[in-house]
């Protein structure tokens, strides 16, 4: 009986291991319903039902999708109709910016051109940087805010007729109100490095192109150097050009003032159009090819006389606004120089030898009546709390070496001539000297601004000098009155 019985539960327990083998499945209730839940991979979990993004596509999903941000936050349009544009030489694709950010164009293939249509004024971005390709079809794009110039209305070259200051990196917008203005921009950047300028107007819509102009010279002194509409992204056979300009400074030339000036013409000539660029910071630059080298006098050494009674100073030009180098010239003997006339000196009546006169002063600290930005010692921009330093000259190029370097005449100046002058801030000019001074009216561009003559220098107070007499416009001779 035993034997049977055991039998039976054998029997029993290889009948439900069949059955358990068998594909038979299970089921759940679900609301009186019979569903059969999906197998799940651990890999691969199912997509969450509260995902607002809604099913995730699988890993060789073919659409293109763009995402905006804003910063590091995913935009949102709220009320605001954007589209997202993905463009190729065959076709477009025109899709409304989600809620969440994002616009999905399906499944395409090949490569894409991305930009944006509707967006607010209060941002952009470059619309050239974004393409879409089989190998990356999800694509991020930033926008950024718009920044503000700190002070300015851009209508002048100069900061004293509104020249925009900008101290920072970032995007700008000019509104150019015709085709032949432009708004004037002066950057100073506050680290040495290597920069670009850059237009960020979309190339596609092809109804304006940018430009841009470059100054060279100082804050107080500027000239046109030449005009780019070129260097940035274009479309073959394209109205619209963006430029692009690459600007280095290093670390001995912080503090230095960039001048450019923005304009675009219209193709419908319709205006104001609005440009937006972009000044962005590249990377470091340390300049292989520059140096400082601090001037010193070498021949500042007697200390020039006080004007006698019956005295009077007179400037180079001798009451014409002409500036002659032949008036003046080098005396070996005293090693100044002299105001030189065989009309009036003729008979050595100076004892300095013949034809020889008065010797030429250097009005180092008294205001010039021919250049009325700075006195010569202070040699900064007037008004501007100190300005840039004058008396450092950048980029000079030294011919021996095959080389640049910034000569620095600030101690040449302010120590070593200063301490030779009289107690009216004259001292004698001497053959170095008389070089620094031509120098410094080259590099200012005292008498050939291209553009106009700069406020206070003396092309715009109606002097004239040849070349080799620009160094005369600090100088002067005291004249007896009898």
């Amino acid at each position: 009986m035993k034997k049977k019985f055991l039998t039976l539960i054998i029997a029993f327990l290889c009948a439900l291991i069949c059955l358990s083998g068998c594909g038979l499945g299970s089921y759940i209730e679900n609301n009186n319903k019979t569903d059969t839940p999906n197998k799940t991979d651990p890999e691969n979990p199912p997509d969450d039902p509260n995902d607002p993004g809604g099913d995730k596509p699988p890993a060789d999903d073919k659409r293109y999708v763009v995402t905006v941000y804003l910063g590091t936050q995913v935009y949102k349009p709220a009320d605001e109709e954007i589209y997202v544009v993905w463009r190729n030489n065959f076709s477009v694709e025109r899709v409304l910016l989600g809620e969440n950010g994002t616009a999905d164009a399906g499944e395409l293939d090949g490569d894409y051109y991305i930009y944006l249509e509707g967006l607010s004024d209060r941002y952009t971005y470059n619309p050239s940087a974004y393409m879409a390709t089989s190998e990356e079809r999800k694509v991020s794009l930033l926008l950024t805010t718009v920044r503000s110039p700190e002070s300015g209305d851009g209508k002048g070259m100069y900061s004293s007729e509104g020249c925009y200051q900008i101290k920072y990196d970032g995007t700008y917008r000019s509104a150019v109100t015709g085709s032949s203005s432009v708004l004037y921009y002066e950057y100073k950047p506050e680290a040495a490095g290597y920069y670009s300028v850059t237009s960020w107007v979309n190339a596609f819509e092809n109804e304006i192109n940018p430009y841009i102009q470059l100054y060279n010279g100082t804050i107080g002194s500027k000239w046109f150097d030449r005009q780019l509409d070129g260097g940035g992204f274009s479309v073959d056979g394209g109205y619209t050009k963006n430029f692009r300009y690459e600007y280095r400074i290093d670390r001995n030339e912080v503090g230095h003032a960039f001048t450019f000036a923005i304009g675009a013409e219209s193709k419908s000539g319709d205006y104001p159009v609005h440009v937006d660029f972009a000044i962005t910071y590249e990377g470091e630059y340390v300049s292989s090819n520059s140096d400082v080298r601090v001037i010193r006098a070498q021949e500042a050494r007697i200390k020039a006389s006080e004007k006698g009674a019956d005295e009077v100073f007179t400037y180079a030009d001798l009451g014409t606004k002409n500036f002659d180098a032949n008036n003046f010239k080098l005396n070996d003997n005293t090693g100044f120089y002299h105001y030189y006339s065989e009309t009036l000196y003729g008979g050595d009546p100076f004892g300095y030898g013949e034809n020889f006169g008065p010797i030429l002063c250097c009005a180092l600290t008294a205001p010039l009546p021919s250049y009325t930005i700075t006195t010569l010692y202070n040699a900064n921009a007037a008004g501007l709390g100190g300005g840039s330093n004058y008396l450092r000259m950048y980029n000079v190029w030294i011919e021996e070496e095959q080389k640049f370097a910034v000569f620095d005449y600030t101690a040449f100046v302010r120590e070593d001539y200063y301490r030779v002058c009289n107690s009216e801030g004259m001292c004698y000019v001497t053959e170095e000297l008389k070089d620094f001074l031509q120098t410094y009216a080259e590099r200012q561009s005292l008498y050939t601004d291209g553009v106009g003559a700069g406020d206070g220098t003396p092309e715009a107070l109606g002097y004239t000098a040849n070349q080799n007499a620009l160094w005369l416009f600090a100088c002067g001779v005291y004249l007896k009155t009898t």
